[in-house]
């Protein structure tokens, strides 16, 4: 089977093999095994189970022909063998004991098989998950009359989910998760009296939950057999969750999150619910309303309720709950001082969100919580100093809160075997001085300490966190210069030091070292010097933030370097639990923080392409080369000092939102193209513009104001015709640039259109002054002896000059030579 693997071996091991009935070949990463072919399975005519989970297959071409030659096969597994071709059509099948089919994770891109069809009386278990299959749910499904497990997850089927399943009672598992199944549920489920696990999450199925659902009508069943109900991220799943609740009560899962489920839950729903150990109701527009003294039947270990109503009241059933793995209560309109004993009730509680409510209180010592790997208590009023973490903890999240004190209670933890992984503190009052423990800080990912109250300087030791992506410090009152050592940090993608008072020049090294960095946010220092060039090496870069400094020197025409970028965060949060996204865990942080500084919008929007050189002292002109970056959202040159026209293709940037250029020394006429942007948020105030506003346009005359010899609506200003509007100003421009064809092309015509008239002016007033001046001297001769005699005047007049003239200049140059 190995690469290595010989005919002769092939041949030793079909003698030995002949009489097998169980042969396991699987395998794991560790010791891949490869076959280009299966002939060798022909002489295992006796063989019953057969299992190359995880061989690499993908050269056997006809792996269907080797298997379909096996009579006495009842169980086979290829799962994971980088199947590529599913055959759709076999000549002829001996699958006639087949109990066990298992494909799943192989990459068919194909429909689903007609032959399958042929083993729908034997077979129990089907199993094609994550096999890229597509097209329908074939009806003939519902004829495999036997078949206990039935698993199409993480395909891609469409269409609707046929009424038949109803008929089909002796299934126990069916799953047609991570599909885009549409439609409502069958009303006929409630007929299948063996189903103990429906998953039908993540598809786009809609309507109510069907009354039959888990209700027994034969008299010989007391309960429903189903204990896995799993529907969620259909996200139009609608009607009352309350009404079937009691027909339910076998539930050991019961996952409803992320649809439009309504209703008031009392604990009257959940009685004899004893072996419900997960709840799932997040992100439906339900309530929880249970008293304060109900003591639940079940021991949850996965307990989540995002975006459910619970509060105000902080929820005392939960002191009865002691098996708690995980608990998500956020958003949950909680208004409360959170008891002491909530922080005792699970010692293995691994991930813990309470964020965005308004929970009040300190935190305990919880380094003693060895078990805890999150803990998200964001958007709070929590307050006083940070608690001692414990030293498993990969994930910390207390953004927005009243923590206060410094942060050395980090340091603690922040030893040689650490786990920490993501610390997002921001939105707090923490003081103190940035401290230097970070040598141990290798698996850290994201760092964010921003809108704080720490001062002093970025430590070198922040060079340490090689895998560091994402690095928020902004709104703290950080000095010196950006230290060196953190060019060691190459996977860093996003970099917010803003609102700081932090010196020097931009790093070159940012460039060349930092070849990831997507997001660059550096407003409000106290940097100077010019714009590296090496910046444009950047070519992921589609956020620059460097507003509010003392840069001076050209913007860089290599600025088009950047056209090419696209957001792309989210790859980078590709490790993130669904859930931890879902609750802006981390992401919150980015998406919210940057105040307002002096009226401008500095907050992030992750989407967003952004440019902002404002507020520094930049000169030159406005390089052309930012016209094409036509997928950028947000250019704010602001308050610099350039000077020249605005780019003529301006127009051409049709992604552009927001186009800030005032308060420069900007000239010449604004470019017609302007108004092909919609939804422009304009300012072109106080610079030296002039001519006329184009038009049609839905500006605001404050876009305007400060340019004295601009004209034309939306300004109260009207343009008269002794303006000189300088119109082909743009055109020249283009033309020299070989840009816009169509409109030089335009005024290329507006130009041949205006000769005709120009040169018949022209010809009739040569005509007019030539014949007017000489009929004069032909027809009347007093005037033609006039005119001859003083031309014969003016020519004695100018021989007598020349002549007096060159002998004056003859005997001054004879004096001269005597003299010498």
């Amino acid at each position: 089977m190995k690469q290595a693997m010989s005919s002769p071996l092939i041949s030793i091991a079909q003698i030995l093999l002949r009489s097998c009935k169980y042969l396991d070949l699987s395998t794991g990463k560790g010791f891949p095994l490869k076959a280009s072919n299966l002939d060798w399975l022909s002489g295992l005519s006796s063989l019953k189970v057969l299992d190359l989970s995880a061989i690499y297959l993908s050269d056997v071409v006809n792996w269907l022909d080797a298997i379909n030659m096996l009579p006495s096969s009842a169980e086979l597994r290829l799962v994971s063998c980088q199947l590529h071709n599913l055959p759709q059509s076999l000549p002829s099948l001996n699958f006639s004991s087949l109990e066990i089919f298992d494909l799943s994770y192989n990459s068919f891109y194909s429909m689903i098989p007609n032959w399958l069809v042929e083993v729908r009386h034997t077979l129990r278990l089907l199993n094609l998950t994550t096999c890229w299959l597509q097209g329908s749910i074939p009806h003939t499904i519902v004829n495999f009359t036997p078949l206990a497990v039935l698993d199409f997850s993480y395909n891609n089927l469409t269409g609707f989910i046929p009424h038949d399943f109803g008929n089909m009672t002796s299934l126990v598992v069916l799953d047609f998760s991570y599909n885009n199944l549409k439609g409502s549920i069958p009303h006929d489920f409630g007929n299948m009296t063996s189903l103990s696990v429906l998953d039908l999450s993540s598809n786009y199925l809609e309507g109510p939950l069907p009354a039959t659902l888990g209700l027994i009508q034969e008299s010989n069943f007391k309960h429903s057999p189903l204990q896995e109900l799993r529907l969620s991220y259909n996200y139009n799943l609608n009607g009352s969750l309350e009404r079937i609740l009691p027909q339910l009560s076998e539930l050991v899962i019961l996952d409803v999150a992320g649809n439009y489920l309504d209703g008031v839950i009392t604990e009257a729903h959940f009685q004899n619910f004893s072996r419900l150990k997960v709840l799932d109701l997040s992100e439906n527009p339900l309530i929880l309303n249970v008293s304060s003294n109900w003591i639940p039947d079940f021991q949850l270990q996965s307990i989540n309720l995002f975006s459910c109503q619970i509060g105000p009241r902080f929820p005392h059933w939960l002191q009865n709950q002691k098996r708690i793995l995980k608990l998500d209560m956020s958003n949950a309109s909680i208004s409360a001082t959170v008891p002491d004993w909530f922080w005792d009730i699970s010692s293995s509680m691994k991930h813990l969100d309470l964020s965005q409510n308004q929970l009040r209180g300190g935190l305990p010592n919880l380094s003693s919580k060895t078990s805890l790997m999150t803990l998200n208590l964001g958007e709070n009023e929590f307050g006083g100093h940070l608690p001692q973490f414990p030293p498993t903890i990969q994930r910390i999240s207390l953004y927005n809160n009243q923590f206060s004190g410094s942060i050395s209670q980090i340091c603690d933890m922040m030893n040689e075997s650490n786990t920490l992984l993501y610390l997002s503190l921001p939105g707090n009052v923490l003081s103190g001085s940035l401290p230097d423990c970070w040598t141990y800080g290798k698996i850290l990912v994201h760092l964010n300490l921003g809108s704080n109250k720490l001062y002093g300087q970025i430590p070198e030791s922040i060079g340490h966190l090689i895998n560091l992506k994402m690095l928020v410090l902004n709104n703290n009152s950080l000095s010196g210069e950006i230290p060196q050592s953190l060019q060691n940090c190459r996977r860093l993608v996003f970099l917010d030091l803003g609102n700081n008072e932090l010196s020097g020049s931009i790093p070159t090294w940012l460039g060349e070292s930092l070849g990831n960095l997507q997001v660059i946010s550096l407003y409000h220092n106290a940097f100077k010097g010019i714009i590296p060039l090496q910046l444009c090496q950047l070519r992921h870069l589609y956020y620059l933030v460097l507003s509010s400094n003392s840069l001076s020197g050209p913007i860089p025409q290599c600025i088009d370097n950047f056209k090419e970028a696209e957001p792309s965060l989210h790859e980078d949060y590709a490790s993130y639990t669904k859930d931890e996204l879902k609750s802006q865990m981390w992401t919150g942080s980015l998406v919210t923080y940057g105040p307002s500084y002096k009226g401008m919008d500095l907050s992030y929007n992750m989407a967003y392409k952004r440019i902002d050189l404002s507020h520094n002292m930049l000169s030159g002109e406005i390089p052309r080369e930012v016209t094409t970056l036509t997928g950028l959202n947000y250019l704010n040159l602001a308050n610099n000092s350039l000077t020249g026209a605005i780019p003529c293709d301006i127009g051409a940037m049709k992604s552009l939102h927001y186009l800030k250029l005032s308060r420069n020394q900007l000239s010449g006429t604004i470019p017609p193209s302007i108004t092909d942007l919609l939804d422009l948020e304009l300012n072109l105030s106080y610079n030296n513009l002039s001519g006329k506003v184009p038009s049609p346009n839905n500006f605001s005359a404050y876009a305007f104001i400060g340019n004295h010899n601009l004209c034309g609506p939306p300004l109260a200003r009207n343009c008269s015709v002794n303006d000189s509007f300088e119109e082909t100003e743009c055109s020249t421009n283009r033309n020299s640039k070989g840009q816009n064809d169509g409109i030089q092309e335009k005024e290329h015509r507006h130009r041949f259109e205006e000769k005709p008239s120009f040169y018949i002016s022209v010809a009739s007033g040569f005509v007019t002054g030539f014949w007017g001046f000489w009929a004069t001297l032909v027809f009347n001769e007093s005037w033609r002896h006039a005119y001859f005699r003083f031309l014969g005047n003016m020519g004695d007049k100018i021989y007598v000059f020349v002549a007096v003239t060159t002998a004056r200049l003859r005997r001054k140059f004879q004096r001269e030579q005597a003299v010498e």
